[in-house]
């Protein structure tokens, strides 16, 4: 497999990590922990590392931030695309490892099949979401995990959210009309 990842480094801190092996732990970061979930090998891995706080002022002896880093890479087989990853990772120095820099989260390489399931939880989602509405309902369960689900249907606030994470869906409505104004829908990872 080859593996083409570009460093985009702005500060000395992060060239000087580059010249310290930083994109020879990467290559292996990829080959252990990433290239085992795919549903195929791939032959290619391009993409970049990027420091996430690429400025001088970050990088100070006592910085928390200094070794973390947003890596977008793909995975390919011939041409096609066998997955994704883009996450925040950090670069664990005592370790030689790399991690999730928000330690709920895990590292997934996005492949087809993850995505397809998130979009089918999507819509899922959006046909149980417009049901509880339209019929006022006062329980049902995440179509992910089959837990009950917490149902908040006011005159001014739609929120429906699974409690294990698998999904928030929530919605300010005008108090008068009912319309939906604004709000957001989050999905937990896949898995």
């Amino acid at each position: 497999m080859q593996i083409h990842v570009e460093a985009n480094a702005s500060t000395s801190y992060h060239r000087g990590m580059i010249e310290k092996g930083l994109l020879e732990r990467l290559r292996q970061f990829v080959v252990d922990d990433l290239s085992p979930q795919l549903p195929a090998p791939a032959d290619t891995v391009d993409g970049t590392i990027t420091p996430c706080f690429n400025e001088d002022r970050y990088c100070g002896p006592s910085s928390a931030v200094k070794d973390t880093y947003r890596l977008d890479i793909r995975f390919l087989a011939a041409s096609e695309v066998l997955g994704t990853f883009k996450e925040e990772i950090e670069d664990d120095l005592n370790s030689h490892r790399f991690r999730a820099r928000y330690r709920h989260r895990k590292l997934l390489v996005i492949t087809q099949a993850r995505r397809a399931a998130q979009d089918a939880l999507g819509s899922a989602v959006q046909t149980l979401c417009r049901r509880i509405a339209q019929e006022h309902l006062s329980s049902a369960t995440c179509p992910k995990c089959e837990n009950a689900l917490n149902i908040i249907d006011s005159p001014g606030l739609f929120d429906v959210t699974c409690p294990s994470g698998c999904f928030t869906y929530n919605f300010h409505r005008d108090p008068k009309s009912g319309e939906f104004l604004h709000g957001h829908v989050f999905f937990g990872q896949p898995e």
